[in-house]
C-alpha cells in the first residue's frame, strides 16, 4: 500500500456479520476476534445484472465442503489457491461488514475473504482488479481495513493478479482432480510407492494397464500433496514427481 496516503487513526468501528445460524449481529471490532467468521453467512448479496463486468457465481471449496459465493473470476481463483493451501483450515466470503468512523471520517467495507489458517490466526483478504489496485480510493479502503484487521488481531493481504502464473495455472488445472475418487486405493497406494525416487509423470502413470485412471489418481495426489512436483514449470509427461517425504 502507498505511504502517501494519510496515517489512519480509528475512532469507533462496528462490526456487523451474520452467524451460521442466519442471526444478523453486531459487536464492537474489539470483541470481534473471538467470533469464528470463516463459519459466517456472506453478510453482503452480490448483485447479478445485466452486462455487468463482475462475473458473481459459486465455488465449491475442498478445504470446507461447501459452496462460497464470489464476485469476480479472479477471487475464485484464490480461493483454488487457499484450498490448496494446507495451512488454510477454513474461509468465508463477504464475512462481515465494517462500519467505521475515523480521523478521514465515516466509512463502511465489505472485505472479499476471512480465511483461518491451522495455526489459529485469521486474515482479512481483498482481491482487487490488478488495473485498479494502486487508485486512490481501493489504497483508502484497504488501509481503514488493514487497520481494523490490525486491531482485531488479523492479518490483512491485498491481492492482485497470483504473483507466479504458471503456479496458479498448474494449482487451477490440479483442482479438476480435487475430489476424492471411489474405489482406487490400489492405485493410490501403488503410486505412492513407485513415487518414492523421483520419476517422471508419463513414466509412472505407464505402469498401469488403466493409465487413464491412475493418471487422474496421479493427479489428485499431486492437488492433495501427496505427491510433490514442481508447479513454477508447465505440467507435462516429462514433469518429475515424488511421493512426500
Amino acid at each position: 500500500m502507498s505511504d502517501e496516503l494519510p496515517r489512519i487513526v480509528l475512532r469507533s468501528v462496528q462490526v456487523r456479520y451474520i452467524a451460521p445460524d442466519g442471526q444478523r449481529t453486531l459487536c464492537p471490532l474489539d470483541a470481534a476476534g473471538a467470533i469464528a467468521f470463516e463459519e459466517c453467512l456472506p453478510a453482503r448479496h452480490i448483485p447479478h445484472r445485466k452486462n455487468q463486468q463482475h462475473t458473481p457465481a459459486w465455488h465449491w471449496s475442498s478445504t470446507t465442503n461447501r459452496m462460497v459465493v464470489y464476485e469476480s473470476y479472479l477471487e475464485s481463483v484464490w480461493m483454488t489457491l487457499l484450498d490448496f493451501d494446507p495451512q488454510v483450515i477454513s474461509y468465508s466470503s463477504q464475512p462481515m461488514l465494517l462500519d467505521g468512523v475515523d480521523n478521514l471520517g465515516a466509512w463502511k467495507a465489505y472485505p472479499d475473504l476471512f480465511v483461518r489458517r491451522l495455526d489459529g490466526t485469521g486474515t482479512l483478504v481483498e482481491v482487487k482488479n490488478p488495473e485498479k489496485i494502486a487508485d486512490a480510493k481501493v489504497q483508502l479502503t484497504a488501509r481503514r481495513v488493514a487497520a481494523c484487521a490490525a486491531a482485531a488481531g488479523w492479518g490483512y493481504d491485498l491481492l492482485g493478479a497470483p504473483p507466479h502464473q504458471q503456479t496458479a495455472i498448474n494449482v487451477l488445472h490440479l483442482a479438476g482432480y480435487r475430489r476424492e475418487m471411489v474405489g482406487v486405493a490400489q492405485y493410490r497406494d501403488r503410486l505412492l510407492a513407485l513415487a518414492a525416487d523421483p520419476v517422471r509423470f508419463g513414466d509412472l502413470v505407464g505402469f498401469f494397464e488403466d493409465d487413464q485412471v491412475a493418471r487422474a489418481v496421479a493427479a489428485h495426489l499431486c492437488w492433495t500433496q501427496e505427491l510433490e512436483v514442481d508447479l513454477s514449470e508447465p505440467l507435462e509427461d516429462t514433469t518429475v514427481v515424488r511421493a512426500a517425504r
